[in-house]
């Protein structure tokens, strides 16, 4: 089963990880975080019941790796949408697909180093596939990719490419009007 992570690592660096460069803006900060907490390791069975126990709020997914340059590039946009929607009715979870082994040595620094104070899991390493098929079973895992579900639980949005912080507040709106 280690093996089937690793070959769906290698499939999302080949695949996935699509450019889409766009200038960064200076995100708030929130030093109430401590980067020393538990960032949980989950499978699809804990992913569906977030998806389905929202409290009525609009669900908004990203998923992301520290090994993925447009996930890296993208990531102080997915910072500035969760400050500014943060108390808005708007649930934010950041998934990442790293190794759960990397949690400490990679994935807590980098979320310290982008100021990154929200919800994170990381998907447990024998679970990947499971993960991929709730959110998409046409989904190829490639990373990043982003999934805002509506109040009701229903998937509206669903893209496998970087964004920046107008497409991911236009994506947002239209859920929010939908």
């Amino acid at each position: 089963m280690r093996l089937n992570h690793y070959v769906l690592i290698l499939l999302l660096v080949l695949t996935g990880c699509t450019k889409n460069i766009e200038e960064k803006d200076e995100t708030e900060k929130d030093n109430s975080t401590d980067y020393s907490q538990q960032i949980p390791v989950v499978d699809e069975v804990w992913l569906k019941n977030k998806i389905e126990n929202r409290n009525s709020k609009i669900l908004f997914i990203n998923f992301w790796a520290t090994w993925c340059e447009p996930c890296v590039e993208e990531f102080p946009d997915l910072v500035k949408i969760y400050n500014g929607h943060k108390n808005s009715g708007l649930e934010f979870l950041s998934v990442s697909v790293d190794l759960p082994s990397e949690i400490d040595s990679k994935v807590k620094p980098f979320l310290k180093e982008q100021s990154a104070y929200f919800p994170v899991v990381v998907i447990e390493e024998k679970r990947s596939e499971e993960v991929i098929n709730l959110i998409d079973p046409e989904w190829n895992g490639a990373v990043p990719a982003t999934v805002i579900y509506d109040e009701n639980g229903d998937k509206r949005e669903f893209f496998t490419q970087a964004g920046d912080y107008e497409f991911f507040n236009e994506s947002i709106k239209k859920v929010k009007n939908y």
